[in-house]
């Protein structure tokens, strides 16, 4: 289930909703000066890797010199085709 964070913009507080495609009218509010002026908030993403099958899913990192002094690198994640 999504839980997005908004932030007042009268006071400043930010709140967090469970918002469902059913909850369209759920009526969003600021907990600390009852305001409905909201405005949505980037949060961090938080997940978990794990195997299954045999399979490796943790990203790897390849090192590489890029240039005289330089290195570069690529991160492969998962899932992820070329």
């Amino acid at each position: 289930m999504p839980i997005y964070e908004f932030r007042c913009t009268r006071c400043g507080n930010i709140e967090e909703f469970l918002l469902t495609g059913s909850s369209a009218r759920i009526e969003m509010k600021c907990s600390a000066c009852a305001s409905d002026e909201l405005e949505r908030v980037l949060s961090r993403v938080s997940y978990a890797m794990g195997s299954s099958a045999g399979e490796a899913f943790s990203p790897s990192v390849t090192s590489r010199s890029c240039g005289p002094g330089k290195s570069c690198s690529t991160i492969e994640l998962p899932g992820h085709s070329k």
